[in-house]
């Protein structure tokens, strides 16, 4: 097997840390870089690998990626993103939402401002939905060094989507570049010094290969973007959001239940749930919503110890 080299460093000293599977079967290999301890896939997914893992079913069967009253709630929790995101940047910012998704956080973005919104998603699903947002000036692609012309933006963001990219460096010259000087960026990844990814390993529900390709840890992001003239503002590793229900899923992946099954489930795959009987599903649901509460509270006391599962990032250009 070739192995490729770090996609940070580009150093080829390079060490196994574990072998993991998705929700298909199919298996990856996730290496450590000993250079600059970057974890990624190596070798990288093929491209068939990545139209098998981005079909149809990764942004929901409905008019929506997840079941109705799940994106009630997230909407939610957006509308709070946006209003603390909203007080971080000019009121009539040029914002970028890089993987915008269906353009959600954005439609909450501008309930708090007269902003410029920019939206960039890749084709598929979420883009079709962003696509009905007026609000919105929307990008369907990967970004190029021409996609968007330089010192525009005022503020970027990238929610869970940077750890989906085959170029990270590239993609943080570029962004760097369409940044206006003083432009705000925020970027919020899975925590691979967390205390999840130290129990659950194989097993963590954040892992998602082939979709995510790498896990910069806090340090290493800190510094990469150091080095490109970004200077941190702030860092937060508590996320109701994402952290409690990636403990309960990877949680029910460790005592053999099908991988990722209660998220899919919410996603209305029935192709993947086909085969388990209602009683089953109704049961995870009720260990989902009994068990919250208590997630919550130790996602708390982790962040304490800057080991929650999820990590957000602001940085200002210098």
């Amino acid at each position: 097997m070739d192995l490729s080299p770090c996609l940070h460093c580009n150093s080829q000293q390079v060490d196994l840390e574990l072998e993991v599977q998705d929700i298909v079967g199919d298996s990856f290999q996730l290496y450590r870089c000993k250079d600059c301890t970057l974890l990624f896939l190596n070798p990288l997914p093929s491209e068939e690998q990545l139209q098998s893992a981005y079909n149809q079913s990764y942004y929901g069967e409905g008019e929506s990626k997840f079941l109705p009253w799940i994106e009630t709630v997230i909407d939610f929790l957006r509308s709070r993103n946006a209003h603390s995101f909203s007080k971080r940047i000019p009121p009539k910012a040029c914002v970028l939402d890089f993987g915008c998704g269906n353009g959600q956080f954005l439609s909450q973005l501008a309930r708090f401002g007269a902003y410029e919104l920019h939206g960039l998603e890749i084709a598929g699903g979420s883009a079709e939905r962003a696509k009905k947002n007026n609000q919105i000036n929307l990008t369907i692609g990967n970004i190029h060094t021409d996609t968007y012309e330089a010192n525009k933006f005022d503020a970027i963001i990238l929610t869970h989507v940077f750890e989906h990219l085959l170029n990270p460096e590239e993609v943080l010259d570029i962004l760097t570049t369409i940044a206006k000087r003083e432009a705000i960026l925020q970027i919020e990844i899975p925590n691979i010094h967390s205390w999840q990814y130290a129990l659950f390993k194989a097993n963590w529900l954040h892992l998602d290969p082939p979709r995510h390709m790498h896990f910069y840890t806090p340090a290493l992001l800190k510094r990469t973007l150091l080095e490109r003239g970004w200077l941190l503002k702030s860092e937060k590793y508590f996320s109701p959001q994402y952290s409690p229900f990636g403990f309960q899923q990877s949680f029910l992946n460790a005592i053999g239940v099908k991988r990722d099954l209660l998220y899919e489930s919410m996603k209305g795959n029935k192709e993947y749930t086909k085969g388990y009987s209602k009683l089953t599903l109704i049961m995870q649901y009720l260990f989902h919503y009994a068990t919250l509460p208590l997630f919550i509270f130790t996602d708390l006391i982790a962040s304490i110890f800057k080991k929650g599962a999820t990590l957000k990032m602001v940085f200002q250009k210098a």
